[in-house]
């Protein structure tokens, strides 16, 4: 019987890398139908990535909103200048019914001017919420049965800043219009010697001269006090 040829060491290291390769290739194979069949998807990293940069996009919307719809400015308090004597400015304001508020129609009583700021969505800050509160109260006492009125000047810059809303939720019995309405804040501005801020409230006399400004919170019993001394009571 016929010895069979011994393969030589090259020729076993050969066949080796040759069945090495088809098992490789194989595999390739195998992974790339695998991959067919499965829906392809993101890597974790850049998934992760993209959630942080939506969540970013979408506070920064939320936050330029928020901004958008705050009160507007109305002065620091600080004119650095002493008020100025004699007359307080005159001025008329449009109250959001339609009628025509005159300052100087109510010469000979004792007046309170009040100045606030209101949001896009009527937002105003807490100083406003406290002194239209106790505005409310000393209307209550003294607005229908004394020479005694009240006047809320809002400055609002946005198109519908909800005003009805604030007078039905305060209460408010007298007058409320918009500075801002002509796109000028013309009374903010007249006022602006005074040192006036948001929630302001300046006191006029019998005699229509400022007899007193208010530029943080102030209770009703305080305010009723100065208006008896103003009344002469």
């Amino acid at each position: 019987m016929p010895k069979k040829n011994k393969k030589s060491w090259k020729e076993r290291q050969r066949e080796k890398q040759i069945r090495r390769q088809r098992a490789q290739e194989a595999y390739r194979i195998h992974k790339e139908r695998e991959a067919e069949r499965k829906p392809r998807q993101w890597p974790k990293g850049k998934i992760v990535v993209g959630i942080c940069l939506v969540a970013l996009v979408l506070g920064a919307y939320g936050a330029w909103q928020y901004y958008i719809q705050l009160p507007p400015a109305i002065g620091d308090g600080t004119n650095g200048k002493p008020p100025p004597t004699g007359s307080a400015p005159d001025f008329s304001l449009k109250d959001i019914d339609g009628t025509q508020f005159s300052l100087r129609g109510h010469s000979g009583e004792v007046i309170a001017i009040h100045f606030m700021a209101v949001g896009c969505s009527g937002q105003i800050y807490p100083i406003n919420d406290y002194q239209l509160k106790q505005l409310k109260i000393m209307c209550n006492n003294y607005c229908s049965n004394k020479p005694v009125t009240a006047v809320t000047v809002a400055v609002a810059t946005c198109e519908n800043p909800d005003l009805a809303r604030i007078r039905t939720n305060y209460g408010i019995t007298w007058a409320l219009g918009n500075d801002y309405d002509d796109g000028i804040m013309d009374i903010v501005n007249a006022y602006t010697a005074y040192s006036i801020k948001d929630g302001t409230i300046v006191l006029i006399d019998k005699t229509f001269n400022v007899a007193k400004i208010y530029t943080e919170t102030m209770t009703a019993d305080t305010l009723l006090s100065e208006i008896n001394q103003l009344l002469g009571a």
